[in-house]
């Protein structure tokens, strides 16, 4: 059922509130929609209450704007959290979502009880810094369809991609189908925010998880590690054998992992 907040912005609910239990607000990356999480909510649903969305510039949620920025979608995520009168949740962002979810940690600390950050950036180097900045030069000329091809295979193993043709089509056409100047304008910023936290990590004092696949190779192991290092109750989890993707490709072992993080958090 396709829901929607006063300024706009499309979600979804599962599970009903329970008491003595923050919900968990799931933040998809970019070019994809709220349905990334669909695995985690099935899983989840029966123990909590969720909260899925589509960001500005995503889904059914309205086109972004020249001026935006990640601060703009952290105020877009603590306006539905007024609107659906949550005052304190379990906070999950995924690659540039978990961008998002750091600068929200970093400005509205006070609404999270614990904080996920995975298969997401911080601090690239040089070499990894001029190939994220060509994909976004590239999206910029010819739109989504620029490096998808790439894309794909940097986000699943070959094995996954053969065994599962049909989701791979339903993935591909999510990301073709987004917005051409919204699309840029968000991979701009998945492309250039990496160091939006550096010099604000210590506001970040609630229990943080920070985690990305052994594989990954924009999202690597040392950005997690690094980011990780600055922040006071942080851990850090390097799931085995896999790459970006893993919410899908590896959705029992993350549901596992966000299952015990959030129980002990």
């Amino acid at each position: 059922m396709s829901l929607f907040c006063p300024l706009g912005t499309h979600y979804q609910a599962f599970g009903k509130p329970r008491l003595g239990k923050s919900s968990v607000v799931f933040i998809h990356g970019v070019g994809l929609d709220l349905s990334l999480w669909q695995s985690q909510v099935d899983a989840l649903k029966a123990e909590h209450h969720i909260i899925t969305y589509d960001m500005l510039g995503h889904g059914l949620s309205p086109h972004a704007q020249t001026d935006i920025g990640l601060s703009t979608l952290a105020k877009q995520l603590d306006n539905l959290l007024d609107y659906l009168k949550l005052k304190r949740v379990h906070l999950i962002g995924f690659s540039l979502g978990g961008l998002v979810a750091g600068v929200f940690a970093t400005q509205y600390i006070h609404r999270l009880h614990s904080l996920t950050i995975m298969s997401s950036v911080f601090d690239r180097n040089e070499s990894l810094r001029k190939a994220i900045l060509k994909r976004v030069n590239e999206v910029e000329q010819y739109g989504p369809s620029a490096n998808i091809d790439q894309a794909l295979t940097r986000w699943f193993s070959p094995l996954y991609t053969k065994k599962n043709s049909s989701y791979i089509a339903q993935l591909r056409a999510c990301v073709l189908a987004n917005h051409k100047t919204s699309y840029s304008l968000c991979y701009r910023l998945f492309g250039e925010g990496d160091n939006a936290m550096q010099g604000h990590l210590n506001k970040i004092t609630c229990p943080t998880l920070v985690t990305t696949g052994e594989l990954d190779p924009g999202s690597t192991p040392a950005m997690s590690h690094a980011l990780a290092r600055q922040i006071s109750l942080a851990k850090v989890f390097i799931l085995p054998n896999a790459r970006h993707m893993m919410p899908v490709e590896k959705a029992q072992e993350v549901n596992k992992l966000l299952q015990q993080f959030i129980s002990t958090s």
